[in-house]
C-alpha cells in the first residue's frame, strides 16, 4: 500500500476513533438513565401484580369488596394498572437492550482503534520529513492545509451520519402518525356503534403504532448520540409510557371509547411535535453539511495549488 493510501486509511480510522470517544459518554449516560428507569418499572410492575393477586386469591380486602359488590370493579382497575405497568416495563427493557448493545459495540470497536494517533503522527512526520528533504518552501502551509482538510472531512462525515439517523427517525414518526390516524378513524367509527370489527381494527392499529413509537424512541436516542459528535445539544425525546397501550377491554360504554379516542389524539399530537423537532434539526444539519462541503472543496483546491506550485 502506497503512502497516500496508508494516510487515507489511518485518517479514516482516527476519525472513527474520535467519533466513538465523543459519543461514548452519551451512551454511558443513556445506559445509566434507562437502567434506573427499568429498575423502577420492574418494582412497580411487581407491586401492581401483587394487588391483582390479592384480589384474585381471596384476601380480606377482596372478601369485603365482594360483600359490598365492588370486587369486580376493583379487580378491573387493578388489572388495568398491572397491564400498564407491564407494558411500560417491557418498553423500557427493550430500550435498555438497545442502548446496551450500542454501548458494547462502540466499546469493542474503540478497543481496536487505540493506536490510531501514533500511526497518524508517524505518517505526518514522514510526510513533513519528505517535504523538508525536497526543500519545498510551502512545507508548513501544506501541513496546515492538510490538517484543516482532515478536520473538515471528519465533520462532514459526522454530519452525514447524524442526518442519516435523523432521517430514519423522521420516517418512523411518519409511519407512526399514519397508524395513529387510521386508529383514530376506527375509533370514531367505534364511537358510533362500529361494533367488534371496529374495536378489533382500532386495537390492531394501536398495537402497530405502539411498536413504531417504541422504535422511534430508540432511534431518537441514536440520533441524539450522533448530534453529540457534531456539537449540537438536542433534547428530542418522546415519552411513550402513557401513550397507547391502554386496555379499554376492561371498560364498557361510550365514555370508555371516547377516552381511547382522546388518548389516540394526544399521542398524535406528541408524535407530530416530535417530528417537527426532527425536521428542524435535519434542516440545521443540512445547512452545516453545505458549509463543510464548501470548506472541504476550498482546502482541497488550496492543497492542490500548494503542491503544484511546489512541484511535488
Amino acid at each position: 500500500m502506497g503512502y497516500e493510501e496508508r494516510f487515507a486509511s489511518v485518517k479514516e480510522r482516527l476519525a472513527r476513533k474520535q467519533h466513538l470517544e465523543a459519543v461514548m459518554p452519551d451512551l454511558q449516560n443513556q445506559y445509566s438513565d434507562v437502567l434506573a428507569k427499568v429498575m423502577e418499572l420492574r418494582e412497580q410492575k411487581t407491586e401492581e401484580q401483587k394487588d391483582v393477586d390479592r384480589l384474585e386469591h381471596g384476601s380480606l380486602a377482596a372478601f369485603l369488596l365482594n360483600v359490598v359488590g365492588k370486587k369486580e370493579e376493583k379487580l378491573a382497575k387493578e388489572q388495568r394498572e398491572a397491564y400498564m405497568a407491564a407494558v411500560k416495563c417491557d418498553a423500557a427493557e427493550k430500550e435498555l437492550a438497545d442502548v446496551e448493545e450500542r454501548l458494547q459495540r462502540a466499546g469493542e470497536e474503540l478497543a481496536g482503534l487505540q493506536n490510531c494517533e501514533k500511526e497518524y503522527e508517524a505518517l505526518l512526520k514522514e510526510k513533513r520529513e519528505e517535504i523538508e528533504r525536497r526543500g519545498l518552501p510551502a512545507a508548513d502551509e501544506i501541513m496546515k492545509t492538510e490538517q484543516n482538510l482532515f478536520f473538515a472531512e471528519k465533520q462532514l462525515r459526522e454530519i452525514k451520519e447524524a442526518i442519516s439517523e435523523g432521517e430514519k427517525a423522521e420516517q418512523l414518526a411518519e409511519a407512526a402518525l399514519d397508524e395513529l390516524d387510521s386508529a383514530d378513524s376506527w375509533s370514531t367509527f367505534d364511537l358510533f356503534g362500529g361494533g367488534l370489527l371496529a374495536d378489533m381494527a382500532k386495537h390492531d392499529k394501536i398495537d402497530e403504532a405502539q411498536e413504531l413509537i417504541e422504535s422511534l424512541q430508540r432511534q431518537l436516542r441514536s440520533f441524539k448520540t450522533e448530534l453529540t459528535d457534531v456539537h449540537i445539544d438536542a433534547s428530542i425525546t418522546i415519552d411513550i409510557s402513557e401513550m397507547l397501550k391502554f386496555a379499554d377491554y376492561f371498560f364498557d360504554g361510550f365514555f370508555a371509547d371516547y377516552e381511547v379516542k382522546h388518548r389516540i389524539e394526544d399521542s398524535m399530537e406528541q408524535v407530530e411535535e416530535t417530528k417537527g423537532k426532527i425536521v428542524a434539526m435535519l434542516r440545521r444539519l443540512r445547512d452545516m453539511m453545505t458549509e463543510f462541503e464548501r470548506k472541504q472543496a476550498e482546502y482541497k483546491e488550496r492543497l492542490r495549488h500548494l503542491i503544484c506550485e511546489a512541484e511535488v
